[in-house]
């Protein structure tokens, strides 16, 4: 298998820290290469994605960080984003960790390849966490059936050490560093085809969304993936994404038939309740000549009565909630 991680520089004191060399190096039959577009570019080479099986956008190279050429990697990428859409569909795997600036997702990095496609939340929302959870709806997704529900950073460098080139970041961007960090910002939304399968430690949000398209998968995050050392997590998003990709869209093609089916199930309970309600209306059930609260066994009607109502509106009010999360692919 043959991974290309691109980063910002193959200089290592010029470029931003990249802890896939020591992720790669340990997994079985991976072949990886550090790839700088810019220098590619500068020695008039074209970069041949067809002949990986994996490229990873490393953290930050896409967030045009002026600094890093990251503005001119940006319209690189851009340039030649036909060829990165169909080394997917031809069966690639891409993977994007978090392109952030200042630890907050840029939506200019993931509109690159994917415009109108993911919406990263907010810049004002600085969110953060050294965990994050498998959304429980999928969890027999083939990424996901073999891990625990939660995952825990397991960062393995000294908490000072850099993640920058000397001086050339901001003393603030040092500040907010965070280095046990799994994610930082998360999506707001997303189209139909993505799945959400990790989410925030408050579940509130998604951090890493996968989509199948032709004979490929895209899996997007706002992870720092190969820093926050998740084994498990890693191999399969390298190694079990291409030797289960097959089932993987079949999952993806089983769940867009249980979306329609969810939508439909919410729109039938929601006919039958308004069916329901008009035969009890049209019927005078509720006006019967019942002495309600006039009389021990009125008073006992009554109280059933509501307990019913109560108990079919909390019933309703799960499945609903269910099928709508589903329905709407949360």
């Amino acid at each position: 298998m043959k991974v290309a991680v691109i980063v910002d520089d193959l200089n290592p004191d010029r470029r931003r820290r990249c802890f896939w060399e020591e992720q790669l190096r340990s997994l079985p039959d991976v072949q990886y290469e550090l790839v700088s577009l810019l220098r590619q570019m500068e020695e008039r080479k074209f970069f041949d994605v067809y002949i990986y099986d994996v490229i990873i956008f490393n953290w930050c190279v896409l967030d045009g960080a002026v600094m890093y050429a990251s503005d001119r990697v940006q319209d690189i990428v851009s340039f030649y984003d036909d060829h990165f859409i169909q080394f997917v569909r031809k069966g690639g795997i891409l993977i994007m960790e978090n392109q952030p600036k200042r630890w907050r997702p840029t939506q200019k990095a993931y509109n690159v390849l994917l415009p109108g496609e993911v919406t990263v939340i907010s810049r004002e929302m600085h969110l953060f966490g050294s965990k994050v959870l498998v959304n429980e709806r999928l969890k027999k997704h083939p990424l996901l059936q073999h891990l625990p529900m939660a995952l825990h950073s397991a960062y393995a460098h000294p908490p000072d050490e850099s993640w920058f080139p000397p001086n050339s970041t901001s003393a603030k961007s040092i500040q907010e560093l965070y280095p046990s960090k799994v994610y930082s910002g998360a999506f707001r939304s997303w189209k139909s085809e993505w799945l959400p399968l990790l989410y925030t430690d408050d579940k509130l949000y998604p951090v890493m969304l996968v989509k199948t398209e032709g004979l490929g998968l895209w899996i997007v995050t706002t992870m720092y993936l190969a820093s926050s050392n998740i084994k498990e997590l890693i191999e399969g998003l390298i190694i079990g994404s291409k030797r289960h990709l097959l089932a993987i869209q079949q999952f993806h093609t089983h769940q867009k038939t249980m979306r329609k089916l969810e939508a439909l199930r919410v729109f039938a309970i929601i006919m039958l309740m308004a069916f329901g309600i008009y035969i009890i209306l049209a019927t005078h059930v509720i006006t019967a000549d019942v002495p309600y609260d006039s009389t021990f066994l009125g008073n006992i009607v009554l109280s059933v009565l509501l307990a019913a109502l109560a108990s079919t509106l909390t019933f309703l009010r799960k499945h609903i909630w269910r099928s709508l999360r589903a329905a709407f692919n949360k």
